[in-house]
């Protein structure tokens, strides 16, 4: 029995170095701003450059004064491990996001009623850095309990995300313009509310959940506000005051980066 023990342990053992030696290596560039990129060097120039081809087929160039170190590492996903994917050092950067508010408060004493509301926003920006990124949005929002209220928010979005990993907590912050495009509210006969818009900030809590090194999921949670001005119109407007609302919102959401 203690043969048969030993046996198997050796092997195991064996297996185990055997699968160590032939385990894949890949390429690995520390840059000086934090990111690190994994893959294949295609090209270098001794104190010049480098060019490197990533797992996903993109290639990028770096000069040397841009780079900590280089080294050979076992591939991420060896063994079935994830990858870790890594996020571009700076570029372009599109974010969807829909989401549902429910409303806690918003309303006035002519007409309009805004509570929950479902939104879509659509942002494009610049990421300067893997962890920071801002740009500029457009959304569209609509009630849907009924009240015949929408708005179009134009909006400056920033969003900083905690550490360069697969999955990393970021805070958000949109700050911007409501454009009301709802239709005029009848107070009463004759009379009717005519709504323009106001001032648009919703700050967001959420976690990024990469799935390649050019596109991610994110969930979150923000309190959306919105500000709708209100105008009485017609035969009995001088009965009636001009009215802001600030209808509010938590907004839970979810997107995609890329």
């Amino acid at each position: 029995m203690f043969r048969k023990i030993l046996l198997v342990g050796l092997f195991s053992l064996l297996s185990g170095v055997a699968l160590a030696q032939t385990a894949p290596m890949q390429d690995v560039v520390y840059l000086k701003n934090g990111s690190v990129i994994r893959g294949v060097i295609i090209e270098q120039v001794p104190n010049e450059s480098l060019k490197i081809e990533t797992r996903d087929g993109n290639v990028f160039v770096y000069r040397m004064e841009e780079i900590t170190k280089m080294t050979k590492e076992q591939a991420p996903n060896y063994y079935g491990v994830r990858p870790r994917y890594e996020a571009k050092a700076r570029g372009y950067m599109g974010i969807v996001e829909a989401g549902y508010g429910i409303g806690v408060g918003g309303g006035s004493t002519i007409g309009m009623r805004y509570t929950d509301r479902f939104e879509l926003d659509v942002i494009n920006g610049y990421q300067f850095s893997p962890y920071g990124f801002i740009g500029i949005g457009v959304g569209f929002n609509i009630s849907t309990n009924g009240e015949n209220v929408t708005s179009i928010p134009l909006f400056l979005h920033g969003r900083v995300n905690w550490i360069d990993r697969n999955f990393s907590p970021f805070i958000a912050l949109s700050l911007g313009y409501n454009i009301s495009t709802s239709p005029k509210d009848q107070i009463d006969y004759k009379t009717y509310a005519k709504w323009s818009g106001g001032l648009m900030v919703e700050p967001t809590l959420g976690m990024t959940i990469r799935v390649s090194n050019k596109a991610a999921v994110t969930f979150g949670i923000g309190f959306s506000v919105l500000q709708f001005k209100g105008t009485p119109e017609g035969y009995y407007a001088h009965d009636y005051s001009s009215a802001s609302i600030m209808t509010k919102a938590i907004r839970l959401k979810v997107g995609a980066t890329f």
